[in-house]
């Protein structure tokens, strides 16, 4: 009997857990306006209208804080090379300033 409980108990939070999907990152999104405001990537002046969850394309953890990033050969399968370019150029001056 108390293993029929058990699963029932794991099943209500598998089912639970689909129903109601975590949007991860979501918490942060004034945080990021604010910053992407604070970089300029975002006009100060502008109005948010809408914000779309982001996809991510590649993750790498544990990068050291010394060795560059090259975010060519990370997305160049995934995003453009113009887009890259511009990423690029705004990693590159991350702690520079």
């Amino acid at each position: 009997m108390k293993s029929l409980y058990v699963a029932l108990v794991i099943a209500a939070v598998v089912y639970c857990s689909h129903a109601f999907p975590q949007k991860e990152g979501a918490f942060f999104t004034n945080e990021a306006i604010r910053q992407a405001q604070h970089t300029q990537l975002i006009p100060q002046g502008a109005t948010i209208q809408k914000v779309q969850e982001g996809v991510e394309v590649a993750s790498f953890e544990s990068i050291p804080g010394n060795e560059p990033i090259n975010l060519h050969s990370i997305l160049k399968d995934y995003v453009p090379e113009e887009v890259v370019s511009n990423l690029q150029a705004q990693v590159d001056q991350v702690g520079k300033s």
